[in-house]
């Protein structure tokens, strides 16, 4: 590769099915999903690609594995992740953690994963089940947390700021330091899937109102704290992380391919289908295309349903 190109990460749902039914699931999965991924052929475009990356667009410096549940078609997923090690890809996996326990977790270390993000709205079992739905315990997945740390991985809790947890970001923060987590990224409910229903949304006022106060709360903190998907708010202290200039693409169950899951619509074209497509082809598609928007500073892609934030707040 030379400087002048770059490296992209890839976002892969292995499947559709999930063994909880939030209600601000961006892709409405759930129990009854049925589809999952060809792990097989995956596996096979990332070894096309390879034995011709050095003439590549891009370097592929991760694929992050995703669902639905992904630990639900666990020998799917340990395919997946020990394929990309033999190609010298690192992998994570984003999961509820609901099906984590002390051999699934050594099981993904030996494959190869290095950081594993779990979905983390609240610390009282009370809020978390009116966000989550069921969960079996609180306190076991709090034991999972500790389990992958034990382990060494990149542990990254991300929670869903929304009116019924907002009450839970400061306390939530607070126990991800204590259990020494990696990082901890706050992403506010976006009007995607199941959730365009909901009544549940904080305004923009009610957002930079919460993140105000979890800075002044957590004053001196030294746990990384990032913001996604959220026009910056000044004085903070904290990493803003916007789509726009992220390169990545994101490979749905049945193995079509856009840019991400949040804007996955008729009226986005997906960028080709990996079924048919060997992979180079869609990285040269992802490279030669004009995805984003810009207002100010802030750049964003093309359908993001928080785009009003970022043109009323382009500075």
């Amino acid at each position: 590769m030379s400087p002048k190109e770059r490296t992209l990460s890839i976002e892969v749902k292995m499947t559709d099915r999930c063994n909880q039914q939030c209600p601000y699931c961006a892709n409405m999965d759930g129990l009854d999903g049925s589809h999952d991924i060809d792990s097989i052929l995956f596996v096979r475009r990332l070894e096309e690609w390879a034995r011709g990356r050095k003439d590549s667009v891009y370097d592929i410096k991760e694929v992050r594995l995703t669902g639905g549940e992904p630990l639900i078609d666990f020998g799917s997923t340990l395919r997946v992740i020990e394929g990309c090690r033999r190609l010298g890809i690192d992998t994570g996996v984003n999961t509820n953690g609901l099906l984590l326990d002390p051999d699934r977790v050594r099981r993904l270390k030996r494959a190869g994963a290095g950081i594993v993000k779990i979905s983390f709205d609240a610390v009282d079992p009370a809020a978390y089940g009116l966000i989550r739905g069921s969960l079996p315990s609180l306190e076991s997945l709090i034991d999972a947390i500790r389990a992958l740390i034990a382990e060494r991985f990149k542990v990254i809790l991300r929670f869903t700021l929304a009116q019924i947890n907002r009450d839970q970001l400061i306390p939530s923060h607070a126990l991800a330091e204590e259990l020494g987590v990696h990082k901890f990224q706050i992403k506010p409910l976006i009007r995607s899937g199941r959730a365009v229903g909901l009544d549940a949304f904080l305004d923009e006022e009610g957002v930079d109102e919460a993140l105000r106060g979890l800075a002044d709360a957590r004053a001196g903190t030294r746990l990384a704290t990032e913001i996604l998907c959220w026009p910056p708010v000044d004085g903070l202290g904290f990493t803003f992380k916007i789509c726009g200039s992220i390169d990545k693409i994101y490979v749905s169950s049945d193995m079509a391919v856009t840019l991400c899951n949040y804007i996955w619509d008729d009226r986005q074209a997906p960028l080709g289908d990996l079924s048919r497509s060997p992979l180079e082809d869609i990285l040269r598609r992802r490279r030669a295309g004009e995805w984003s928007e810009r207002a100010g500073k802030h750049e964003w892609l093309r359908g993001c349903p928080n785009s009003g934030y970022f043109t009323r707040r382009p500075d």
